[in-house]
């Protein structure tokens, strides 16, 4: 019932009875809709390089106060042990780093295959719209 829906809405949308015109139609929309979601993974792949620009800033941060106690000891109050905290914490945040930096490689990854595909449909409604 959703297919006929839609097919009822896209006929009535282009303003045309004649089924090549509703097709273009329903093509034009399917690349929309697909360059909304490409959109939507740049904005996700931008958030995820500042977050592992931040990642990196902290670990860096913890790595100095790690290598000279003067520095931590300016910051915070340190106890026997703490030396081991900071190693736990670094090891910590780089776990967290190495995933987002995977996950940023599989949205870039999909972001180009996404990209290649939202082309190829351009091709075929450009095509299309030729016959």
């Amino acid at each position: 019932m959703d297919r006929l829906v839609r097919l009822l809405e896209l006929a009535y949308s282009s303003g045309s009875v004649y089924m090549f015109d509703v097709m273009h139609l329903g093509f034009r929309r399917e690349i929309q809709e697909e360059e909304s979601r490409i959109s939507f993974l740049r904005a996700w792949c931008v958030y995820v390089e500042d977050r592992l620009t931040y990642l990196d800033a902290v670990i860096f941060e913890l790595e100095l106060c790690s290598n000279d106690i003067s520095v931590a000891q300016v910051l915070v109050q340190l106890r026997n042990g703490d030396g081991v905290v900071f190693a736990d914490a670094i090891m910590y945040f780089k776990v967290i780093r190495d995933f987002e930096a995977d996950k940023l490689a599989k949205l870039r990854l999909f972001l180009q295959i996404s990209t290649m595909h939202v082309g190829l449909r351009r091709q075929f409604a450009g095509r299309f719209r030729a016959v």
